[in-house]
């Protein structure tokens, strides 16, 4: 009897073993179906609304385009339609249209006459009140004697100005910001109660010049600049930032004052010296008075004992003499007199302080040798007008 071993591991049967299965997984795919056709008709509509979005954006975009196009059309018919629709004369390029008579008569003024005389009587008004203020308040703003309390003889204290010039002029800062420089240092030494010494006067200098071009500069120097490049690392940035402090509190945060440079220029215009004298001349006077306002300012038996007021009238009579070689029409004399009763000071005085900044011209080079950094840089001849 032959034997026949079952190989299912259920004991079942093969083909009885997959008929069940089979209807399982029959039963599965029927109970299925439903579910994907939904998913699918989702799909289908999620698809169509996608389709129709990007399909009304594009017809919105064409749209546009198309309306923008016919907006050009319509205009350059219009443009055409009025040059086809102007009349033609025989003889006349363009159609002059005449005013009634009524309105012929009328005659439109400016708002303002901008005349010579009318000019010269704003900036007069302005230029007045601004110098008679600035005038006032020399009494406390500027500096006189600042030296005597301290250990810093004048002679340093030139070098110190000499070497300002070439620092201010090498990184093409403005000439007001070389005088606000120099009064901040004068004025600190003339406020500062504790007496100063010799190497307090290199630090007070470049912090000066760091503080003027800050108040003056558009675009200042940076701390990190005066560090290395002016400082060249000898002074150590908190060394700079507290004596800039220091400064700041012993002037009582003054740096409106008026300068020597902004005395002499309101003096000029107050006066109306640029109509008195040609163009050309006009500019060699005020270089020259740039030039004689940086150079007294070397010298502290003048600016130490003298107003801004009276320095800047003095080296004004000193120009006035040397533009009146040049110029033969004009009287220095009878120009510095009327200057003297406009500004209110003493004629006698004016004259004896010009005197001094005269002499101190003639002899710049013998008073302060081996100073030539005011020449270098301010140096000047009468044909660099002319370039």
């Amino acid at each position: 009897m032959e034997i026949k071993y079952n190989r299912s591991l259920s004991g079942v049967p093969e083909n009885q073993q997959q008929q069940p299965c089979r209807r399982t997984t029959k039963t599965y795919i029927e109970n299925r179906e439903p579910i994907r056709r939904n998913l699918t008709l989702l799909y289908n509509e999620d698809t169509q609304q996608i389709n129709k979005s990007m399909l009304n954006s594009n017809n919105d975009l064409r749209r546009k385009m198309v309306n923008q196009e016919r907006v050009k059309r319509s205009l350059n018919q219009d443009v055409l339609e009025d040059k086809e629709n102007v009349p033609q004369h025989k003889g006349v390029t363009n159609k002059i249209y005449t005013l009634p008579q009524e309105l012929s008569n009328i005659s439109l003024k400016q708002k303002f006459d901008h005349t010579i005389l009318e000019n010269q009587n704003i900036q007069k008004w302005y230029t007045e009140e601004i110098f008679f203020y600035l005038k006032e308040q020399e009494k406390k703003s500027t500096p006189l004697e600042w030296l005597k309390n301290h250990s810093i003889p004048s002679n340093l204290r030139a070098k110190m100005i000499d070497w300002m010039v070439e620092v201010l002029c090498s990184y093409k800062c403005t000439d007001q910001t070389f005088f606000v420089a120099v009064r901040t240092m004068d004025f600190y030494f003339a406020k500062s109660e504790k007496q100063l010494e010799v190497s307090d006067l290199h630090l007070s200098g470049v912090t000066s010049m760091f503080i003027a071009a800050k108040y003056e500069e558009i675009h200042p120097m940076k701390l990190s600049v005066v560090y290395e490049k002016i400082a060249h690392k000898k002074l150590s940035t908190d060394q700079i930032k507290k004596k800039e402090s220091d400064i700041l509190q012993t002037i009582g945060f003054d740096l409106v004052g008026g300068t020597l440079y902004d005395m002499y220029n309101l003096i000029l215009t107050n006066c109306f010296i640029e109509q008195k004298l040609q163009e050309k001349n006009y500019k060699y006077l005020k270089k020259l008075c740039l030039y004689l306002s940086k150079m007294v300012l070397y010298d502290y038996e003048i600016c130490g004992k003298s107003n801004y007021t009276l320095l800047g009238a003095a080296l004004i009579f000193v120009a006035f003499k040397i533009v009146e070689q040049l110029d033969s029409t004009f009287n220095a004399d009878s120009q510095i007199k009327d200057i003297a009763q406009i500004i209110q000071i003493d004629q006698d005085q004016l004259i004896e302080t010009a005197a001094k900044v005269l002499n101190l011209a003639k002899n710049f080079e013998k008073h302060f040798p081996n100073l030539e950094n005011l020449k270098k840089f301010n140096g000047f001849q009468l044909e660099d007008d002319d370039q």
